[in-house]
């Protein structure tokens, strides 16, 4: 390196670090997600964003045109990782679909907790009315298939009802989401999201015995 004429190595001045490629944009989710855990997703601008990263506003807008677009790509980040969430649940090598069926709910539970930020924007407002985020749309089926081929599979096993099986995932879904809503907004007082989970898979047992061919069966 070559110095200035009277500049000496402890002065010189060293450029910021910037983003690669591709970086800018999961910066401006991450903080986007810890503005929203903060202020709710409502409260915050796309220059707050920009500010948090150390960015120009035009810098973000190159990323996301306007605040909804941040807010459906907090969203989509939110329910990949979600859809991560229940198909590692499901790695291991239990084979009972009730069983299975409470690890989902464990997951899902877990999840929400840890990540509450991603969770409101989720379910908050719908984003993509206007079509203008069809890979969010993606990323929302993606999870609800894997739910109801849970529910295709106790089926296929001679354990669940033969009821549709895409009804059976809503319900199981409504049960999972209304439980989270109540503990977030502190409607139910929890003391750690272990005992939030272990609480809802009490409560779940009557759901998991009527959708089973055998109330007799379940472990």
């Amino acid at each position: 390196m070559v110095l200035s004429k009277g500049m000496s190595a402890r002065s010189a001045p060293t450029k910021k670090r910037g983003y690669h490629h591709g970086d800018l944009a999961r910066a401006l989710v991450t903080a986007a997600a810890d503005l929203i855990e903060k202020k709710g997703p409502e409260a915050f601008t796309l220059r707050e964003v920009a500010a948090a990263v150390g960015v120009t506003h035009g810098a973000a807008y190159r990323h996301f045109e306007d605040k909804q677009a941040l807010l459906a790509a907090v969203a989509e980040e939110g329910y990949r990782t979600l859809t991560m969430h229940l198909a590692r649940a499901l790695a291991g090598d239990e084979n009972d679909p009730r069983k299975r069926l409470r690890m989902l709910a464990a997951a899902y539970v877990s999840f929400a907790l840890d990540k509450p930020a991603h969770y409101r924007v989720m379910w908050g407002p719908r984003l993509n009315e206007d079509g203008r985020f069809p890979s969010l749309e993606t990323a929302i089926e993606e999870g609800f298939v894997l739910l109801i081929t849970e529910f295709q599979r106790g089926q296929a096993a001679g354990v669940f009802r033969r009821e549709p099986a895409r009804d059976l995932a809503i319900a199981f879904w409504v049960a999972a989401h209304g439980y989270v809503e109540l503990v977030m907004r502190r409607r139910l007082k929890v003391k750690s999201t272990k005992a939030a989970m272990d609480y809802f898979l009490r409560l779940l047992d009557p759901f998991i015995d009527g959708v089973t061919v055998d109330t007799k069966r379940r472990s």
